[in-house]
């Protein structure tokens, strides 16, 4: 099997090929190698040694190598893929997967790629999983965790103290077995189950959730909005914790139920790639190219179905994450698509903080109206999503757009053509679309400057979003769509926080206050209303489209719970 630094080298001379020749600089492979132009001569010979291919050096400093190559990069693709097949290599075949090699030449080992994949029995009985996602997890701390794939894990190594139950949309026991609210819901109490273990072998107590909850009150968390009404905690034992608010919440246990606050030990410093907690998983590996999560036999509630859920990073796939891969053969039978429809919704967002131009209610409608995500849709061939003008997918209609208006408007907005950053995040869709509304603008004299900020590494740095003047985003539920509505609005992480003025957003708060008063939904769905009225009257966000999300399942994995949001309860899946 030739190695990796041979297949890179193949991958970025393969546009330059003529017949089996390329021609090249030493410089330039020293760069791609990261080694010395000496290092590179060494490399090269041996591989003519093996007879790979011919090398004929450069004559005279500076000149052009040539290297004729004895086989097809294909068929080297098909050998290579085969071979680690056998041996069982997943390190290397996903690290060839991340070189720019065409997708179509998998297809003809498609089969033997799918062999690794998907579900498998091992010696002695061990159910595994192998699931593909398309990006690096990012931070996987629960109180810096505001991303959709990220936080739908945490349920999975962790468990709140009460979980919420999207099939009935109620409130179930999860750590506390029972609670009762008193004082018109500013008093809490909880009991807690005896002998629940975490993933170190000590006993859960009620000074782990306070500890818990004490972290996440912290200021610059994602939690701390919804904890900020704390005013204290009392331990009345190792079983019983009373939380003491200053306002009535009716809905402040819904909170209590979200990943972001599934309780950690008290005694164990946390470190998001050497994870303990109690969840019916629990972390043995983490590097930047995969996650290994195997089942946790003593898990208070139930043990999970699977012995291992092994998570394996191959970049540029179509879907963010896909359950199993099927790579290179989609109209396999033995998969089925799973799509979930209203997948969140993606939003245009005006930087109130950077932007001048975003205090100008006329620029903000003349965006409204350059802005046609039909349009869009149409022109970028994208017949699945559907138009948004609501964050929830059952209110969304249609909205009338008239271009005509433009041009007033940036005239009264002042607009002279300034160049404005405008940022989206690193997805090969929506770096589409950003391109798209760039060109959309540039019709009518707005000059927008993409910028693609990376989901992974760079979305929470607050840095990568301060001179930003207009940002596309999406944002993804979590299995709590009433919580995902506030939490849009209240988390520092997204865009309201991130990018609306402090006018504005004390608004938007005002009507979240009176909407958590409420022990109803309909009248909290009134709350809601007149938020996204006040949004859409005033142009502050733009509503785009809502989302279609692919799965990827093998006929063989079965489930008892509903897919919510695009995420498969590990928990809950075994093997037919």
């Amino acid at each position: 099997m030739r190695d990796l630094a041979y297949y890179d080298m193949r991958a970025f001379l393969s546009e330059r090929q003529i017949g089996d020749t390329a021609t090249f600089r030493l410089n330039e492979l020293a760069e791609k190698w990261a080694c010395s132009d000496k290092n590179v001569k060494r490399k090269l010979k041996k591989y003519q040694e093996l007879e790979f291919c011919q090398y004929q050096p450069g004559r005279g400093r500076g000149n052009a190598s040539q290297i004729t190559f004895t086989q097809s990069f294909q068929s080297e693709i098909e050998d290579f893929i085969r071979t680690a097949v056998e041996q069982e290599n997943l390190d290397k075949l996903l690290t060839l997967l991340q070189l720019d090699i065409p997708r179509e030449w998998f297809s003809a080992v498609s089969s033997e790629m799918n062999e690794l994949f998907g579900l498998h029995t091992e010696k002695g009985d061990q159910d595994i999983l192998r699931l593909v996602i398309a990006r690096p997890f990012s931070i996987l701390d629960p109180l810096h965790t505001s991303i959709n794939m990220e936080s739908s894990l945490l349920l999975q190594l962790g468990d709140p103290l009460v979980r919420f139950d999207t099939m009935t949309n109620t409130v179930m026991p999860c750590i506390a077995h029972h609670w009762k609210r008193e004082n018109n819901s500013t008093t809490w109490t909880f009991y807690i189950r005896k002998g629940i273990p975490f993933h170190h072998g000590r006993t859960l107590t009620s000074t782990d959730i306070r500890h818990t909850l004490e972290k996440a009150m912290q200021k610059g968390t994602v939690t701390h909005w919804y904890l900020r009404d704390i005013t204290r905690i009392e331990l009345p034992s190792e079983n019983k914790i009373t939380i003491h608010l200053r306002t009535p919440n009716p809905f402040f246990i819904r909170y209590l139920c979200l990943g972001n606050l599934v309780i950690l030990p008290h005694d164990i410093p946390f470190d998001e790639y050497k994870w303990i907690s109690t969840g019916a998983f629990k972390m043995t590996k983490r590097t930047s190219q995969k996650l290994i999560l195997e089942a946790f036999d003593s898990h208070f509630l139930e043990r999970p179905f699977l012995d291992r859920i092994e998570f394996w990073l191959v970049k540029d796939q179509a879907n963010p994450a896909i359950t199993v891969t099927n790579m290179g053969n989609p109209d396999n039978n033995d998969y089925t698509d799973h799509a979930t429809r209203d997948y969140g919704v993606s939003i245009v967002t005006f930087n109130f903080k950077h932007c001048t131009f975003s205090h100008q209610p006329a620029f903000r409608e003349a965006f409204y109206h350059l802005l046609d995500p039909q349009r869009m849709l149409h022109d970028l061939e994208n017949h699945e999503e559907t138009e948004a003008s609501s964050y929830f997918f059952h209110k969304s209609s249609p909205q009338k757009r008239d271009s005509s208006k433009i041009e007033a408007l940036l005239k009264a907005a002042q607009y002279n053509g300034e160049t404005l950053q405008f940022a989206v995040l690193s997805h090969a869709k929506t770096i589409r679309q950003g391109h798209w509304i760039v060109e959309q603008a540039a019709k009518f004299g707005i000059s927008l400057a993409l910028r693609v900020i990376d989901l992974s590494s760079e979305f929470y740095q607050a840095s990568q979003w301060e001179d930003v003047d207009i940002a596309m985003s999406a944002d993804v539920p979590s299995t709590d769509i009433e919580i995902a509505f506030m939490d849009f609005y209240g988390n520092p992480n997204l865009a309201p926080q991130r990018f609306l003025a402090k006018k504005e957003l004390q608004r938007i708060e005002e009507l979240l206050h009176q909407a958590r008063q409420c022990a109803e939904f309909s009248e909290r769905d009134h709350f809601y209303d007149q938020i996204e009225d006040f949004v859409r009257d005033n142009h502050l966000l733009l509503f785009l489209e809502h989302l279609t999300k692919h799965q990827f399942i093998h006929a063989t994995i079965k489930t008892e719970d509903k897919h919510v949001f695009g995420h498969l309860n590990l928990k809950k899946l075994w093997i037919d």
